[in-house]
């Protein structure tokens, strides 16, 4: 049995959420109750990591009353991507040499057992990164995974730079990786900006491949699982999706 190394977990919170129509942050729209980032945290601790570091931005205050002393804050003062999101909680974690999880606080319906899954294969994985995707059966709007005649994931292809051929995979990226925090501080420092000035975590994977490292995938069939909040029907949709759920404790693991 694999011992997984120690886990601090990167819960990115920056964004404005502008599609909500509200200037409200978008991680405290509710669902059941609760803000979006509740539910997130909720499920980050069962996963018994060491650091939680909460990256905040737009409203950084209002987000910070929200959530308390239960975690570390870094702060977006500037919408940069998600590389740059995650570049701001490395002096919080220049100690942790372990694992790091990069989840998203407009992610909720995520299941502990999935992430766990993430985990111990990146627990068991010679190379740096473990990734999340989703299979889809109209895949629209998400970078596409492509994987070589060994079946070892080899990019992602964002859908504005598909080829015909590449539109037509069905494996999409989450977004959610599991990185070894000695690989990732200086690779992401390595990361250029795109066209629009903004800096991708997506560069780490076909980084890592140049690098000659293995990628490894956890693949959920769950699309609702994966979804992230950005309008008022996103919302509506994860709260059908709890309703149908049951109880979070009831929650049931994935089949791959």
């Amino acid at each position: 049995m694999t011992i997984s190394p120690p886990l601090a977990v990167i819960i990115l919170a920056a964004g404005k959420g502008t599609r909500m129509k509200s200037d409200l942050p978008k991680v405290l729209h509710r669902l059941k109750g609760q803000p979006l980032i509740e539910h997130v945290l909720q499920t980050a601790r069962q996963l018994n990591p060491t650091q939680i570091v909460l990256v905040v931005g737009h409203q950084a205050g209002l987000v910070q009353q929200s959530v308390g002393n239960r975690v570390l804050y870094a702060e977006q003062r500037v919408q940069l991507g998600t590389g740059h999101a995650v570049a701001q909680a490395e002096t919080l974690l220049s100690d942790h040499h372990g694992n790091i999880l990069i989840l998203y606080g407009d992610m909720p319906l995520l299941t502990p057992s999935t992430l766990r899954q993430l985990i111990d294969l990146q627990a068991s994985n010679s190379g740096p990164l473990t990734m999340l995707t989703v299979i889809a059966e109209e895949p629209r709007g998400f970078g596409r995974i492509v994987r070589d005649e060994k079946g070892a994931v080899i990019a992602i292809v964002e859908e504005a730079d598909c080829a015909p051929a590449q539109l037509a995979i069905k494996e999409l990226n989450v977004g959610v990786y599991c990185i070894q925090a000695d690989w990732l501080w200086p690779n992401l420092a390595k990361i250029e900006a795109s066209p629009k000035g903004e800096y991708y975590l997506t560069d780490l994977v076909a980084m890592a491949v140049q690098q000659g490292h293995q990628i490894k995938a956890v693949t959920t069939t769950d699309l609702v699982e994966t979804l992230g909040i950005n309008t008022e029907a996103h919302l509506a949709e994860a709260e059908a999706a709890l309703q149908s759920r049951g109880v979070r404790d009831s929650k049931k693991s994935l089949n791959q």
